[in-house]
């Protein structure tokens, strides 16, 4: 329990120093100016449709098309945690900062056990997790909880990891439990999980029997979390990213290094593989994942400086591709390059067993004096604290109005912004308000946009509400337009 308290302790601290502005403006910042809202909206719709009993992915933007939400990342269980926050304050910014707090605080948690059931050395561990937690490969992805926020990954490989030493039932029911919180959050990192635990699996088989019999009991919880976005992409055939979006969002060779200002990682890194270790048969399965975690990082094709490498004329592929036709939900991602992370994480534990031999025989002392200059070194280098970026959240007063309409209204924002357009961030903030009056809107900001939606939208910015757009408007049950602080019938 102590272990547990000084634990927790140091992440509220390590946190603080990362993102004061969570803390000290928790109601009116965000860690940056327009993601973060999105998640924010989310997560507090999410928890309006709980209270509400409402379709647990309906949203209020992007109508008049069904279970919206699923636009984007789920964030049910950062919704749920932070629930009980609904009774004190209605306030998304603040409810988020609580999320973006809480989640942080697992993570480091979470790291740490894992690592310190690696390396069993307590300092080492805690060493290591400053590492990753501090290192530009994880800060970089704070405005996105999803990939900062990893608690549920790391705990599901540190228990499937005890189940291929230990074969108790137990850890592999803890291991799908915290898949199907992984899958409740966020889908990418279950695929971190899948290829993490797979590497494990294969330096250890056990039996495949015991561990399918055990996830019987999660499948219907896994289909219903699954259903809407199946859905989604059997209504929406452009829900299936193209794989040119996949190259132009992956790494270059060079940005393997330069793109996350992670040097003092790196440096660890390669001063860990010049030491000895007697143990390097364990550390096997860790280079193979960190090696095909770079590699998929790096997306389709090879790139170089910003263009895609040639032979003849003809780029060269990489084992993307391959994943990209033949794996399941591949051709729904569109950022390779966030594999990075899992190869960040798979570095890690390859610096905390590569140092292990080199630390047993350092006093506690000297243990102490290289956690706290590692520590210094990582907050100078990543310019710590990072800025917070202001919210307001103050409605103007047409959305009384709003609040007043029917239930069956949907509303239309002029001007309506693409994700492309200059201040389109103003959608985000419009989602916002739609927590407090809970309308639909034809506007919206999310990961995925309807190609119809799209064109609607170019089109009211080309012609206006001209006849043809009023017609298709009023055929979609569009019936008000907000303007300039007013509201009047479509």
């Amino acid at each position: 329990m102590r272990q547990f308290i000084v634990t927790t302790l140091l992440a509220f601290v390590v946190l603080f120093v990362i993102c004061p502005s969570a803390f000290l403006h928790p109601s009116d910042t965000h860690p940056d100016s327009n993601d973060t809202r999105l998640i924010a909206y989310i997560i507090g719709q999410v928890q309006n449709n709980l209270l509400h009993s409402q379709p647990l992915y309906f949203g209020t933007f992007f109508a008049p098309y069904n279970n919206t939400l699923t636009f984007s990342e789920p964030f049910i269980v950062s919704a749920i945690v932070t629930l009980p926050a609904r009774f004190v304050t209605n306030n998304p910014i603040l409810i988020f900062n609580l999320a973006f707090i809480i989640g942080s605080i697992l993570t480091f948690i979470s790291l740490f056990i894992f690592l310190h059931y690696l390396l069993m050395d307590k300092l080492l561990a805690l060493t290591t997790t400053i590492i990753f937690f501090l290192s530009g490969f994880h800060l970089t992805y704070l405005p996105h909880l999803q990939l900062f926020s990893l608690w549920p990954m790391l705990l599901a490989i540190y228990f499937f990891s005890r189940y291929l030493k230990e074969s108790r039932p137990i850890l592999i029911d803890l291991f799908f439990l915290m898949v199907t919180f992984q899958l409740a959050e966020s889908f990418f990192p279950v695929y971190l999980i899948f290829f993490s635990i797979l590497f494990l699996y294969l330096a250890k088989p056990v039996n495949l029997k015991n561990i399918f019999s055990r996830s019987l009991l999660f499948l219907p919880f896994w289909f219903l979390l699954l259903f809407p976005y199946l859905k989604l992409n059997a209504t929406f055939p452009e829900a299936y990213r193209p794989i040119r979006d996949a190259a132009h969002f992956s790494l270059g060779l060079e940005e393997i290094f330069t793109s996350y200002h992670s040097f003092v990682f790196i440096c660890i890194f390669v001063f860990s593989l010049l030491l000895k270790n007697k143990k390097a048969s364990s550390l096997t399965s860790h280079f193979l994942l960190l090696t095909f975690s770079l590699i998929l990082s790096l997306g389709p094709v090879l790139k170089l400086f910003g263009h895609s490498v040639k032979i003849l004329g003809l780029p060269i592929p990489l084992p993307y591709t391959l994943f990209y036709y033949l794996f399941p939900g591949f051709q729904g991602l569109r950022t390779p390059s966030r594999f990075i992370i899992l190869a960040a994480l798979a570095a890690t534990i390859i610096i905390g067993l590569k140092l292990l031999p080199f630390y047993e025989k350092l006093k506690n002392s000297t243990k102490y004096f290289l956690l706290l200059t590692l520590t210094l070194i990582l907050i100078l280098e990543s310019r710590l604290p990072l800025p917070g970026y202001p919210v307001d959240i103050t409605q103007p007063s047409v959305y009384q109005e709003v609040k007043k309409l029917p239930n069956n209204a949907i509303i239309l924002e002029l001007p309506i912004k693409l994700w492309v357009d200059d201040n389109h961030e103003i959608e985000s903030l419009r989602s916002l308000y739609s927590l407090v009056h809970r309308h639909r809107r034809l506007g919206g900001f999310s990961g995925f946009s309807p190609l119809a939606w799209i064109d609607l939208v170019n089109k009211i910015n080309a012609h206006g509400l001209d006849q043809t757009n009023l017609d298709h408007l009023r055929s979609l049950g569009i019936t008000h337009v907000v303007e300039g602080n007013k509201i009047y019938p479509l």
